[in-house]
Protein backbone atom coordinates (compact mmCIF):
# COMPACT_ATOMS: atom_id res chain seq x y z
CA UNK A 1 0.00 0.00 0.00
CA UNK A 2 1.04 3.26 -0.79
CA UNK A 3 2.64 4.97 2.72
CA UNK A 4 0.16 7.71 2.05
CA UNK A 5 -2.75 5.81 2.80
CA UNK A 6 -1.15 3.01 5.41
CA UNK A 7 -4.74 3.19 7.75
CA UNK A 8 -7.30 1.60 5.87
CA UNK A 9 -9.60 2.29 7.67
CA UNK A 10 -9.24 6.21 7.11
CA UNK A 11 -8.68 5.76 3.82
CA UNK A 12 -12.19 3.69 2.88
CA UNK A 13 -13.98 6.71 5.28
CA UNK A 14 -12.32 9.27 2.86
CA UNK A 15 -13.10 7.38 -0.04
CA UNK A 16 -16.67 7.32 0.84
CA UNK A 17 -17.01 10.72 1.58
CA UNK A 18 -15.54 11.30 -1.94
CA UNK A 19 -18.04 13.83 -3.19
CA UNK A 20 -16.11 13.49 -6.43
CA UNK A 21 -17.19 9.31 -7.34
CA UNK A 22 -14.93 8.79 -10.26
CA UNK A 23 -12.31 9.09 -7.07
CA UNK A 24 -14.48 6.99 -5.35
CA UNK A 25 -14.50 4.20 -8.04
CA UNK A 26 -10.84 3.78 -8.42
CA UNK A 27 -10.08 3.82 -4.56
CA UNK A 28 -11.46 -0.26 -5.29
CA UNK A 29 -13.56 0.29 -2.26
CA UNK A 30 -15.39 -3.37 -1.39
CA UNK A 31 -18.42 -3.82 0.94
CA UNK A 32 -18.56 -6.96 3.21
CA UNK A 33 -21.88 -7.74 4.80
CA UNK A 34 -21.89 -8.46 8.65
CA UNK A 35 -25.90 -8.79 8.95
CA UNK A 36 -28.73 -8.95 7.31
CA UNK A 37 -31.76 -6.07 8.60
CA UNK A 38 -34.69 -7.94 6.76
CA UNK A 39 -35.63 -9.18 3.30
CA UNK A 40 -39.29 -9.91 3.23
CA UNK A 41 -41.25 -13.02 1.44
CA UNK A 42 -37.65 -15.25 2.33
CA UNK A 43 -37.55 -18.12 4.40
CA UNK A 44 -34.44 -18.33 6.25
CA UNK A 45 -35.51 -21.49 8.25
CA UNK A 46 -34.68 -19.68 11.72
CA UNK A 47 -30.59 -19.39 10.83
CA UNK A 48 -28.41 -16.79 10.92
CA UNK A 49 -26.24 -19.20 8.42
CA UNK A 50 -28.83 -19.54 5.81
CA UNK A 51 -29.07 -15.70 5.72
CA UNK A 52 -25.24 -15.38 5.23
CA UNK A 53 -25.97 -18.27 2.57
CA UNK A 54 -28.89 -16.13 0.84
CA UNK A 55 -26.54 -12.64 0.56
CA UNK A 56 -23.61 -14.68 -0.60
CA UNK A 57 -26.37 -16.05 -3.60
CA UNK A 58 -27.57 -12.39 -3.96
CA UNK A 59 -23.70 -11.89 -5.10
CA UNK A 60 -23.17 -9.76 -1.30
CA UNK A 61 -19.66 -10.60 -0.46
CA UNK A 62 -20.14 -11.42 3.52
CA UNK A 63 -18.10 -11.20 6.38
CA UNK A 64 -15.47 -14.29 6.90
CA UNK A 65 -17.59 -16.59 9.15
CA UNK A 66 -17.30 -20.09 10.56
CA UNK A 67 -20.02 -21.89 12.28
CA UNK A 68 -19.26 -23.84 15.33
CA UNK A 69 -20.37 -25.84 18.63
CA UNK A 70 -19.46 -25.28 22.13
CA UNK A 71 -16.58 -27.42 21.39
CA UNK A 72 -15.13 -26.13 18.43
CA UNK A 73 -15.59 -22.51 19.45
CA UNK A 74 -12.22 -22.19 21.19
CA UNK A 75 -9.90 -24.02 18.33
CA UNK A 76 -12.13 -21.74 15.78
CA UNK A 77 -11.29 -18.08 17.99
CA UNK A 78 -7.60 -19.57 18.24
CA UNK A 79 -7.72 -20.36 14.21
CA UNK A 80 -9.16 -16.76 14.04
CA UNK A 81 -6.43 -14.82 15.93
CA UNK A 82 -3.47 -17.11 14.03
CA UNK A 83 -4.62 -15.69 11.18
CA UNK A 84 -4.71 -11.94 11.86
CA UNK A 85 -1.10 -10.91 11.00
CA UNK A 86 -1.50 -12.38 7.24
CA UNK A 87 -5.33 -11.44 6.67
CA UNK A 88 -5.12 -8.63 3.71
CA UNK A 89 -7.86 -7.13 4.97
CA UNK A 90 -7.58 -5.81 9.26
CA UNK A 91 -9.48 -6.68 12.21
CA UNK A 92 -10.10 -5.51 15.34
CA UNK A 93 -11.94 -8.53 17.03
CA UNK A 94 -14.68 -10.94 16.51
CA UNK A 95 -18.13 -11.34 17.13
CA UNK A 96 -19.35 -14.43 18.34
CA UNK A 97 -23.83 -14.68 17.55
CA UNK A 98 -26.46 -17.56 17.89
CA UNK A 99 -27.51 -19.27 14.98
CA UNK A 100 -31.56 -19.57 16.52
CA UNK A 101 -32.84 -16.09 15.56
CA UNK A 102 -35.96 -16.76 17.34
CA UNK A 103 -33.80 -17.32 20.29
CA UNK A 104 -31.48 -14.82 20.24
CA UNK A 105 -34.44 -12.29 20.30
CA UNK A 106 -35.62 -13.73 22.63
CA UNK A 107 -32.75 -12.53 25.15
CA UNK A 108 -33.71 -9.21 24.52
CA UNK A 109 -30.68 -6.66 24.63
CA UNK A 110 -29.13 -3.92 26.94
CA UNK A 111 -29.60 -0.38 26.50
CA UNK A 112 -26.77 -0.13 23.55
CA UNK A 113 -26.46 -3.83 22.80
CA UNK A 114 -28.21 -7.21 22.13
CA UNK A 115 -27.85 -9.97 24.02
CA UNK A 116 -27.31 -12.37 21.19
CA UNK A 117 -23.66 -11.91 20.47
CA UNK A 118 -20.63 -11.44 22.37
CA UNK A 119 -17.81 -8.97 20.51
CA UNK A 120 -14.28 -8.74 22.25
CA UNK A 121 -11.09 -7.00 20.79
CA UNK A 122 -7.59 -8.52 20.15
CA UNK A 123 -5.11 -7.75 22.52
CA UNK A 124 -3.97 -4.03 21.22
CA UNK A 125 -0.49 -4.01 19.37
CA UNK A 126 2.10 -2.61 21.87
CA UNK A 127 5.81 -0.92 21.33
CA UNK A 128 8.21 0.08 23.28
CA UNK A 129 9.74 3.74 22.68
CA UNK A 130 11.63 6.77 24.36
CA UNK A 131 9.57 9.96 25.93
CA UNK A 132 10.82 12.95 24.63
CA UNK A 133 9.34 15.31 26.46
CA UNK A 134 5.57 16.29 27.91
CA UNK A 135 3.80 18.87 26.14
CA UNK A 136 1.24 21.30 27.89
CA UNK A 137 -1.96 21.74 25.92
CA UNK A 138 -4.56 24.46 27.36
CA UNK A 139 -7.86 24.69 26.14
CA UNK A 140 -11.07 26.57 26.04
CA UNK A 141 -12.26 25.11 29.97
CA UNK A 142 -8.83 26.45 31.00
CA UNK A 143 -8.09 22.69 31.29
CA UNK A 144 -4.06 22.12 30.66
CA UNK A 145 -3.43 18.63 29.65
CA UNK A 146 -0.21 16.79 29.00
CA UNK A 147 0.49 15.58 26.27
CA UNK A 148 3.62 12.29 25.94
CA UNK A 149 5.40 12.68 22.63
CA UNK A 150 7.98 9.86 22.29
CA UNK A 151 10.09 8.73 19.51
CA UNK A 152 7.76 7.54 16.73
CA UNK A 153 6.64 4.04 16.32
CA UNK A 154 4.74 1.93 13.86
CA UNK A 155 1.14 1.01 15.37
CA UNK A 156 -1.68 -0.79 13.17
CA UNK A 157 -0.30 0.58 10.58
CA UNK A 158 0.80 4.28 11.26
CA UNK A 159 3.38 6.40 12.36
CA UNK A 160 2.80 7.87 15.93
CA UNK A 161 4.79 10.07 18.74
CA UNK A 162 2.27 11.53 20.84
CA UNK A 163 -0.05 10.72 23.27
CA UNK A 164 -2.43 12.18 25.30
CA UNK A 165 -1.49 11.85 29.29
CA UNK A 166 -5.40 13.47 30.14
CA UNK A 167 -4.40 14.48 33.63
CA UNK A 168 -1.73 15.17 36.52
CA UNK A 169 -3.05 12.04 38.35
CA UNK A 170 -2.40 9.65 35.42
CA UNK A 171 1.00 11.50 35.42
CA UNK A 172 1.80 10.67 38.95
CA UNK A 173 0.25 6.61 38.76
CA UNK A 174 2.90 5.99 35.96
CA UNK A 175 5.51 7.92 37.65
CA UNK A 176 6.26 9.60 33.83
CA UNK A 177 9.25 11.63 33.44
CA UNK A 178 11.43 12.96 30.32
CA UNK A 179 13.51 10.10 29.04
CA UNK A 180 11.90 7.05 30.73
CA UNK A 181 10.93 4.05 28.45
CA UNK A 182 7.31 3.73 27.60
CA UNK A 183 5.16 1.24 25.86
CA UNK A 184 2.47 3.03 23.50
CA UNK A 185 -0.74 1.25 21.93
CA UNK A 186 -3.64 2.29 20.26
CA UNK A 187 -7.22 1.93 21.96
CA UNK A 188 -9.83 0.35 19.83
CA UNK A 189 -6.93 0.99 17.04
CA UNK A 190 -7.19 4.59 16.72
CA UNK A 191 -6.20 6.64 20.23
CA UNK A 192 -2.64 6.46 20.92
CA UNK A 193 -1.91 5.57 24.70
CA UNK A 194 1.02 4.93 27.27
CA UNK A 195 0.63 0.89 28.57
CA UNK A 196 2.95 1.14 30.81
CA UNK A 197 6.12 3.23 32.33
CA UNK A 198 9.09 0.86 32.53
CA UNK A 199 11.73 3.40 33.95
CA UNK A 200 9.43 5.63 36.38
CA UNK A 201 11.84 8.89 36.81
CA UNK A 202 9.25 10.33 38.35
CA UNK A 203 6.54 13.79 37.77
CA UNK A 204 8.47 17.46 37.59
CA UNK A 205 8.44 20.78 35.67
CA UNK A 206 4.97 21.26 36.14
CA UNK A 207 4.40 24.15 34.47
CA UNK A 208 3.50 27.44 36.82
CA UNK A 209 2.82 29.54 33.24
CA UNK A 210 0.20 28.95 30.90
CA UNK A 211 1.75 27.81 27.46
CA UNK A 212 -0.53 30.06 26.05
CA UNK A 213 -1.40 33.71 27.59
CA UNK A 214 1.90 33.07 30.53
CA UNK A 215 -1.14 33.65 33.28
CA UNK A 216 -0.43 31.85 36.50
CA UNK A 217 -1.31 27.90 36.43
CA UNK A 218 -3.11 25.84 39.34
CA UNK A 219 -3.61 22.33 40.49
CA UNK A 220 -6.52 21.86 41.36
CA UNK A 221 -8.46 18.32 42.70
CA UNK A 222 -11.90 17.55 41.48
CA UNK A 223 -13.59 13.42 41.97
CA UNK A 224 -9.83 12.31 42.89
CA UNK A 225 -8.73 13.45 40.00
CA UNK A 226 -5.89 16.11 40.37
CA UNK A 227 -5.57 18.46 36.89
CA UNK A 228 -3.77 21.95 36.15
CA UNK A 229 -6.02 24.44 35.04
CA UNK A 230 -5.17 28.12 33.77
CA UNK A 231 -6.76 30.37 36.00
CA UNK A 232 -6.43 33.50 33.99
CA UNK A 233 -9.77 34.76 32.32
CA UNK A 234 -8.33 36.40 29.15
CA UNK A 235 -6.68 33.25 28.56
CA UNK A 236 -6.59 33.18 24.35
CA UNK A 237 -6.94 29.35 24.69
CA UNK A 238 -10.98 30.09 26.14
CA UNK A 239 -11.72 32.43 23.32
CA UNK A 240 -11.98 29.81 20.94
CA UNK A 241 -14.89 30.60 19.16
CA UNK A 242 -13.74 34.14 18.66
CA UNK A 243 -10.95 32.34 16.14
CA UNK A 244 -13.60 30.00 14.70
CA UNK A 245 -15.15 32.96 13.61
CA UNK A 246 -12.51 34.78 12.48
CA UNK A 247 -11.34 31.52 9.83
CA UNK A 248 -14.75 31.10 8.80
CA UNK A 249 -16.17 31.23 5.42
CA UNK A 250 -17.90 34.64 5.36
CA UNK A 251 -14.44 36.11 7.07
CA UNK A 252 -11.08 35.06 6.12
CA UNK A 253 -12.57 31.67 4.90
CA UNK A 254 -9.09 29.45 5.66
CA UNK A 255 -10.11 26.12 4.63
CA UNK A 256 -8.46 23.46 7.23
CA UNK A 257 -8.79 25.64 10.57
CA UNK A 258 -12.03 24.17 11.79
CA UNK A 259 -12.28 24.99 15.37
CA UNK A 260 -10.97 21.09 16.99
CA UNK A 261 -7.99 21.96 14.52
CA UNK A 262 -7.82 25.70 16.30
CA UNK A 263 -7.80 24.18 19.55
CA UNK A 264 -5.17 22.22 19.31
CA UNK A 265 -2.86 24.72 17.84
CA UNK A 266 -3.87 27.72 20.47
CA UNK A 267 -3.60 24.52 23.22
CA UNK A 268 0.37 23.94 22.34
CA UNK A 269 0.88 27.77 21.89
CA UNK A 270 0.75 28.01 18.75
CA UNK A 271 -1.88 30.69 17.96
CA UNK A 272 -2.27 33.81 20.95
CA UNK A 273 -3.76 36.41 18.34
CA UNK A 274 -5.42 36.70 14.92
CA UNK A 275 -2.06 37.59 13.56
CA UNK A 276 -0.18 34.18 14.70
CA UNK A 277 -2.55 32.36 12.21
CA UNK A 278 -0.36 33.81 9.17
CA UNK A 279 3.05 32.51 11.01
CA UNK A 280 1.66 28.72 11.30
CA UNK A 281 4.70 27.89 9.38
CA UNK A 282 7.18 28.38 12.23
CA UNK A 283 5.58 25.66 13.60
CA UNK A 284 5.81 23.06 10.85
CA UNK A 285 7.36 20.07 11.88
CA UNK A 286 5.13 20.47 15.38
CA UNK A 287 1.94 20.44 13.19
CA UNK A 288 3.28 17.70 10.36
CA UNK A 289 3.83 15.47 13.41
CA UNK A 290 0.35 16.30 15.29
CA UNK A 291 -2.44 13.45 14.91
CA UNK A 292 -4.54 13.96 12.05
CA UNK A 293 -1.84 15.92 10.07
CA UNK A 294 0.68 15.33 7.75
CA UNK A 295 2.68 16.47 5.19
CA UNK A 296 -0.45 17.20 2.76
CA UNK A 297 -2.37 18.30 4.97
CA UNK A 298 0.16 20.94 6.18
CA UNK A 299 0.55 22.34 2.74
CA UNK A 300 -2.76 22.76 2.04
CA UNK A 301 -3.07 24.57 5.13
CA UNK A 302 -0.48 27.08 4.44
CA UNK A 303 -1.37 27.77 0.84
CA UNK A 304 -4.95 28.51 2.25
CA UNK A 305 -3.69 31.11 4.74
CA UNK A 306 -1.73 32.49 2.23
CA UNK A 307 -4.80 32.80 -0.14
CA UNK A 308 -6.81 34.27 2.81
CA UNK A 309 -4.09 37.05 3.56
CA UNK A 310 -5.68 38.61 0.11
CA UNK A 311 -8.98 39.94 1.38
CA UNK A 312 -11.31 42.22 1.42
CA UNK A 313 -12.40 45.12 4.27
CA UNK A 314 -15.95 43.97 5.08
CA UNK A 315 -14.29 40.25 5.80
CA UNK A 316 -11.89 41.46 7.83
CA UNK A 317 -14.48 43.54 9.96
CA UNK A 318 -16.59 40.64 10.38
CA UNK A 319 -14.11 38.84 11.39
CA UNK A 320 -13.27 41.02 14.26
CA UNK A 321 -16.37 39.79 15.97
CA UNK A 322 -17.24 42.75 17.49
CA UNK A 323 -20.40 42.13 19.01
CA UNK A 324 -23.72 42.70 17.31
CA UNK A 325 -21.48 43.56 13.83
CA UNK A 326 -22.65 40.60 11.11
CA UNK A 327 -21.46 40.45 7.64
CA UNK A 328 -24.13 42.59 6.13
CA UNK A 329 -23.54 45.22 9.01
CA UNK A 330 -19.74 44.97 7.88
CA UNK A 331 -20.06 45.81 4.76
CA UNK A 332 -22.37 48.50 5.46
CA UNK A 333 -19.81 50.39 7.31
CA UNK A 334 -17.05 50.55 4.91
CA UNK A 335 -19.72 51.50 1.93
CA UNK A 336 -20.87 54.40 4.30
CA UNK A 337 -17.11 55.08 5.49
CA UNK A 338 -15.56 54.85 2.11
CA UNK A 339 -13.82 52.10 2.82
CA UNK A 340 -10.95 53.70 5.22
CA UNK A 341 -10.75 51.87 8.54
CA UNK A 342 -8.90 54.32 10.15
CA UNK A 343 -11.85 56.40 9.74
CA UNK A 344 -14.23 53.74 10.88
CA UNK A 345 -12.10 52.90 13.84
CA UNK A 346 -12.26 56.40 15.16
CA UNK A 347 -15.84 57.19 14.80
CA UNK A 348 -17.24 58.33 17.84
CA UNK A 349 -21.19 57.56 18.25
CA UNK A 350 -22.86 60.28 16.13
CA UNK A 351 -21.24 59.24 13.43
CA UNK A 352 -22.09 55.38 13.76
CA UNK A 353 -25.93 55.51 14.11
CA UNK A 354 -25.88 57.80 10.47
CA UNK A 355 -24.89 54.00 8.68
CA UNK A 356 -27.97 52.25 7.83
CA UNK A 357 -28.60 49.68 10.15
CA UNK A 358 -26.47 50.55 13.48
CA UNK A 359 -28.12 51.62 16.47
CA UNK A 360 -26.76 53.35 19.65
CA UNK A 361 -26.44 49.65 20.92
CA UNK A 362 -24.11 48.47 17.89
CA UNK A 363 -22.50 51.94 18.19
CA UNK A 364 -21.69 51.20 21.81
CA UNK A 365 -19.99 47.88 20.87
CA UNK A 366 -18.01 48.65 18.23
CA UNK A 367 -16.58 52.02 20.16
CA UNK A 368 -15.88 50.00 23.14
CA UNK A 369 -13.65 47.55 20.84
CA UNK A 370 -11.67 50.17 19.57
CA UNK A 371 -11.07 52.14 23.16
CA UNK A 372 -8.99 48.66 24.34
CA UNK A 373 -5.24 48.98 23.98
CA UNK A 374 -4.98 45.61 23.19
CA UNK A 375 -7.37 45.10 20.17
CA UNK A 376 -6.01 47.68 18.64
CA UNK A 377 -2.73 46.49 19.00
CA UNK A 378 -3.95 42.88 17.96
CA UNK A 379 -6.00 44.77 14.63
CA UNK A 380 -2.78 46.48 13.36
CA UNK A 381 -0.48 43.07 13.76
CA UNK A 382 -3.13 41.84 11.44
CA UNK A 383 -3.36 44.31 9.21
CA UNK A 384 0.48 44.06 9.22
CA UNK A 385 0.11 40.59 7.48
CA UNK A 386 -2.72 41.42 5.17
CA UNK A 387 -3.64 42.28 1.53
CA UNK A 388 -6.42 44.41 1.79
CA UNK A 389 -8.46 44.90 -2.07
CA UNK A 390 -9.22 48.23 -3.02
CA UNK A 391 -12.68 49.19 -3.15
CA UNK A 392 -14.35 51.42 -5.27
CA UNK A 393 -15.47 53.83 -3.78
CA UNK A 394 -17.20 56.26 -5.95
CA UNK A 395 -21.21 56.34 -5.31
CA UNK A 396 -23.21 58.86 -7.52
CA UNK A 397 -25.38 56.87 -9.68
CA UNK A 398 -23.26 53.80 -8.89
CA UNK A 399 -25.23 53.66 -5.52
CA UNK A 400 -28.68 53.30 -7.31
CA UNK A 401 -30.08 50.97 -4.34
CA UNK A 402 -29.26 53.47 -1.44
CA UNK A 403 -31.48 52.21 1.28
CA UNK A 404 -32.77 49.91 -0.34
CA UNK A 405 -33.79 46.40 1.13
CA UNK A 406 -34.09 43.30 -0.89
CA UNK A 407 -35.11 39.29 -0.47
CA UNK A 408 -34.14 37.03 -2.75
CA UNK A 409 -36.19 33.85 -2.94
CA UNK A 410 -36.46 30.62 -4.97
CA UNK A 411 -33.78 29.92 -7.53
CA UNK A 412 -31.92 32.43 -9.99
CA UNK A 413 -31.20 31.43 -13.72
CA UNK A 414 -29.17 34.22 -14.91
CA UNK A 415 -26.72 34.30 -11.97
CA UNK A 416 -24.16 31.65 -10.77
CA UNK A 417 -26.86 31.72 -7.06
CA UNK A 418 -27.85 33.99 -4.47
CA UNK A 419 -25.09 35.00 -3.54
CA UNK A 420 -24.05 36.88 -6.51
CA UNK A 421 -27.56 38.71 -6.80
CA UNK A 422 -26.88 39.77 -2.99
CA UNK A 423 -22.84 40.46 -4.06
CA UNK A 424 -24.56 42.75 -6.69
CA UNK A 425 -27.10 44.86 -4.51
CA UNK A 426 -24.21 45.42 -1.55
CA UNK A 427 -22.21 47.20 -4.32
CA UNK A 428 -24.60 49.19 -5.57
CA UNK A 429 -25.63 50.37 -1.76
CA UNK A 430 -28.05 48.04 -1.12
CA UNK A 431 -28.83 45.92 1.86
CA UNK A 432 -29.86 41.80 1.32
CA UNK A 433 -32.30 40.11 4.22
CA UNK A 434 -33.73 37.25 5.22
CA UNK A 435 -37.29 37.78 5.59
CA UNK A 436 -39.96 40.31 4.11
CA UNK A 437 -40.67 43.44 6.39
CA UNK A 438 -42.73 46.71 6.66
CA UNK A 439 -38.99 48.15 5.57
CA UNK A 440 -38.23 45.62 2.62
CA UNK A 441 -38.00 47.76 -1.05
CA UNK A 442 -38.51 44.41 -3.46
CA UNK A 443 -38.97 40.64 -3.18
CA UNK A 444 -36.81 39.00 -6.04
CA UNK A 445 -38.58 35.96 -6.71
CA UNK A 446 -38.99 34.20 -10.56
CA UNK A 447 -41.87 32.68 -9.63
CA UNK A 448 -43.89 35.72 -9.25
CA UNK A 449 -47.29 34.26 -9.13
CA UNK A 450 -46.44 31.39 -6.55
CA UNK A 451 -48.32 31.22 -3.20
CA UNK A 452 -44.87 30.83 -1.16
CA UNK A 453 -45.01 32.20 2.62
CA UNK A 454 -42.55 35.22 1.26
CA UNK A 455 -45.20 36.05 -1.66
CA UNK A 456 -48.05 35.88 0.75
CA UNK A 457 -46.16 38.49 3.59
CA UNK A 458 -44.91 40.59 0.38
CA UNK A 459 -48.76 41.19 -0.80
CA UNK A 460 -50.00 41.65 2.98
CA UNK A 461 -47.37 44.05 2.83
CA UNK A 462 -47.45 45.95 -0.46
CA UNK A 463 -43.89 44.98 -1.07
CA UNK A 464 -43.47 44.56 -4.97
CA UNK A 465 -42.73 40.55 -6.03
CA UNK A 466 -40.19 41.60 -9.20
CA UNK A 467 -38.86 38.59 -11.08
CA UNK A 468 -34.95 38.41 -12.35
CA UNK A 469 -35.83 39.90 -15.39
CA UNK A 470 -37.30 43.18 -13.77
CA UNK A 471 -33.91 43.01 -11.64
CA UNK A 472 -31.88 43.01 -14.41
CA UNK A 473 -33.68 46.07 -16.15
CA UNK A 474 -33.00 48.00 -13.05
CA UNK A 475 -29.55 47.58 -12.96
CA UNK A 476 -29.46 48.42 -16.59
CA UNK A 477 -31.48 51.45 -16.27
Amino acid sequence: MDARYKNPRNLCSGSVRQLNNQITAQRNVNFFAFALVQADGVEFENSRKEQFLWLKNQGFETVEWREVTAETLPDMVREFAEAIGTNDIPSDGLVLLFDDIEYGQSLGRTAKFPRDSIAFKWADEIQETKLCYIEWSASRTGLINPVAVFEPVELEGTTVSRASVHNLSIMESLDLGVGDKITVYKANMIIPQIADNLTRSGVKDIPKACPVCGGATQVKQVNDVKSLYCINPECQAKKIKSFTLFVSRDALNIDGLSEATLEKFIGAGFIHEFADIFHLDDHREAIVNMEGFGEKSYENLIAAINNASHTTLPRVVYGLGIAGIGLANAKMLCRHFKYDFAAMRHADTEEMVEVDGIGGVLAEAWISFFLSERNNEIVDRLLAELTIEKEDTAQGEEAVFEGMNFVITGSVEHFANRKEVQAIIEAKGGKVTGSVTARTSYLINNDVTSNSSKNKKAKELGVPIISEIDFLKMIES
